[in-house]
Formats: C-alpha cells, sequence, structure tokens
C-alpha cells in the first residue's frame, strides 16, 4: 500500500474526533510528511513504509498529532494561579506536554519490531 501525507492527515483528523480548529488543521497538515520522514528514517533496513501500510499510516498519524501538540503549545507552560495582590503567578507544566510525549511513544510502540533502535547486539564469530 502506498500512502501519501493526505492519508497520514485523515488518519489523524481520524483520531482526534473531529474537535480540531481550522488552524490546528493546517498545523497537523503541515507536519504530516514531518512525521513520516521522522519514523521511515528510523525503520530497520530492509523495511519500508509501503509495506507495514496502514500500521505506518495510523503510526504517522499519532506522531503527526503529537508534533503538531507540540507546535502550538511551545511555551510548554500554562498559567495555574496568578495574585493580583503583590503580583505573583505560578505556571505548572501543561498536560499537552505529557499527551504528545505519550502519543509520540504510543505511535513508535506501534513499529517497535520494525524500528531499528541503535542498540547492542551479538553476533557470531567462526572460529
Amino acid at each position: 500500500m502506498s500512502y501519501t501525507n493526505e492519508d497520514i492527515f485523515a488518519k489523524a483528523a481520524l483520531l482526534t474526533g473531529g474537535g480540531l480548529s481550522a488552524e490546528s488543521e493546517k498545523v497537523l497538515s503541515a507536519v504530516c510528511g514531518a512525521a513520516a520522514a521522522e519514523l521511515k528514517a528510523k525503520l530497520k533496513r530492509g523495511v519500508s513504509a509501503d509495506a507495514l501500510g496502514e500500521t505506518f499510516v495510523t503510526a504517522a498519524g499519532m506522531l503527526a498529532l503529537a508534533l503538531c501538540m507540540e507546535l502550538e503549545n511551545s511555551a510548554g507552560a500554562e498559567i495555574s494561579s496568578f495574585k493580583a495582590g503583590s503580583i505573583s503567578a505560578s505556571l505548572r507544566e501543561g498536560g499537552v506536554k505529557a499527551s504528545a510525549a505519550t502519543l509520540r511513544k504510543a505511535a513508535e510502540d506501534m513499529l517497535s519490531s520494525y524500528l531499528d533502535r541503535g542498540g547492542f547486539c551479538f553476533t557470531g564469530v567462526a572460529g
């Protein structure tokens, strides 16, 4: 199965349940190619994205959503409290950052047996 960036966008939009704003859709559309490229670069030698078909498209859609969330919330913190007297503000890490990380991990887990983790391996030596 050959896929396109539009296939990845459609899968990502489906995963959101249709809750994207027009601006978020533009950002999501812009990062679909980057998500596919990131995952393709991590595939083991000899494994093609096209051969993985729908699994690759779904993982790329999840990663595109993560990238979109990271870009739209790049400040990384939200104001959790504000006090006018003696001016005080508290920042906390947003749940968006954690959600994006969870989506990224889920996308990679989905393809885990096809990814080159760059780990250590033993090989036999005739002797």
